[in-house]
């Protein structure tokens, strides 16, 4: 198993619709993506830094999602879950459009062993020593943590 965790930042629409709980069928069937179903996803952006990220992920990377700021549900500028990198799925822009109602979500995923959390941001920094909340999504350096298990079973509780 891989070593790496990651820091994702996420917005509230595309979480309640593809993370926090599987996608509906009926759009994964818009997007040709039937193959999916029972999964959460989720996508970097096709930016250079999202491209970066997306290429450094492997299977079973950690991963430590954070909520960002936009005055639409209260766990905003939280840990919302955790989980572990799947399947790497590239979507064409119509399939991200239709997923995250943008043309720039292409670097998709699947996200296994998913545990929704409720952590403000003392709790990571006790953990991983980040007092601030995540610019963009990032790999954790590797000396801010033990083991990405380790790391992945202290935020879920």
């Amino acid at each position: 198993m891989s070593e790496d965790l990651f820091r994702i930042t996420v917005d509230e629409t595309n979480y309640s619709r593809l993370l926090g709980t599987s996608p509906e069928e009926s759009l994964l069937a818009d997007a040709n993506l039937s193959e999916l179903r029972g999964s959460q996803l989720w996508a970097q952006k096709s930016t250079g830094k999202g491209q970066q990220v997306y290429d450094a992920m492997e299977p079973g990377d950690g991963l430590l999602f954070y909520k960002v700021k936009r005055g639409i549900a209260s766990d905003e500028g939280m840990y919302v879950g955790t989980g572990r990198v799947g399947e790497k799925v590239r979507l064409n822009e119509e399939q991200a459009r239709i997923l995250f109602r943008t043309t720039v979500a292409t670097l998709a995923y699947t996200v296994t062993e998913f545990h929704q959390i409720r952590k403000p941001i003392e709790d990571v920094e006790r953990v991983l020593g980040y007092g601030s909340y995540p610019q963009s999504s990032h790999r954790v350096t590797d000396n801010r943590y033990t083991t990405v298990d380790r790391a992945l079973q202290t935020l879920s509780q």
